[in-house]
């Protein structure tokens, strides 16, 4: 009996070391396997910014040649293109993209455009900056990076008669808002834009006059291209936020 006894102690001693040790286990397991998903993520977005920006430094030159044409300057301009394109690669591989990195790159290419003279020059650095402002959008998009920087107190400080300019008459059509959609990503010709709203004539010109003049959008020469503005750009993404996020 007495045998039976500390028989029957010493195995549920044993049953609760096994659990304790399993509970070890189990937490040991998933804390490396977080470990392990937190570095494997890490090294798919590293690997994934540096296809952005690698395809940037080509697509996006391409884009901004198309502009060019047949500019005798553009095999001169396009390795300074490509540069700025690959720009944000430096500060992604020292660990950051920071606003302030954004800032910069935006001012670089403000310097380049200052010094554009020729009469094709306006129309190279619009696709150029439209080109910049999808690859940080991407970038941001996969987590690599923080391009608007944090907000603060920046309510507070909010001009109300700016602030409302952003959101005006120009916003105030599903049209208009599905025009900008259609510029999103590229240029697009008076005939495209009415394919895709089925709004034609004057009736369309009237949406793309209200975009015009208040920025939204351009138009490459008289009869070119639409393309969004750097404006139109950054109000339809915090649009697109703000509607996802209150949805």
């Amino acid at each position: 009996m007495q045998t039976d006894s500390i028989s029957s102690h010493e195995l549920r001693e044993i049953r609760t070391e096994i659990a304790a040790l399993r509970s070890e286990l189990n937490r040991y397991t998933e804390q490396t396997h977080h470990q392990q998903a937190t570095s494997i993520l890490s090294d798919f977005r590293d690997t994934c910014a540096d296809a952005i920006v690698n395809s940037y430094r080509e697509n996006g030159c391409d884009a901004v040649g198309k502009e060019a044409g047949d500019c005798s300057m553009w095999n001169t301009c396009r390795p300074a293109f490509g540069a700025l394109f690959g720009e944000a690669l430096v500060n992604i591989q020292s660990g950051k993209l920071s606003p302030d990195d954004v800032g910069a790159i935006r001012e670089k290419m403000a310097e380049m455009k200052s010094h554009g003279v020729h009469e094709r020059c306006a129309s190279c650095f619009s696709e150029a900056e439209n080109q910049l402002n999808q690859q940080f959008g991407m970038l941001e998009a996969i987590g690599v990076c923080q391009i608007s920087p944090h907000t603060g107190n920046a309510v507070a400080s909010l001009p109300e008669e700016k602030a409302a300019s952003f959101f005006s008459d120009a916003l105030g059509s599903p049209i208009r808002i599905q025009v900008l959609k259609a510029l999103h990503h590229d240029g697009k010709t008076f005939t495209d834009i009415s394919k895709l709203t089925g709004i034609r004539g004057g009736n369309l010109l009237f949406h793309l006059d209200k975009l015009q003049k208040s920025g939204m959008i351009t138009q490459r020469g008289e009869r070119g291209e639409y393309r969004i503005s750097y404006r139109g750009f950054e109000v339809l993404n915090t649009v697109a936020e703000l509607v996802q996020k209150l949805d």
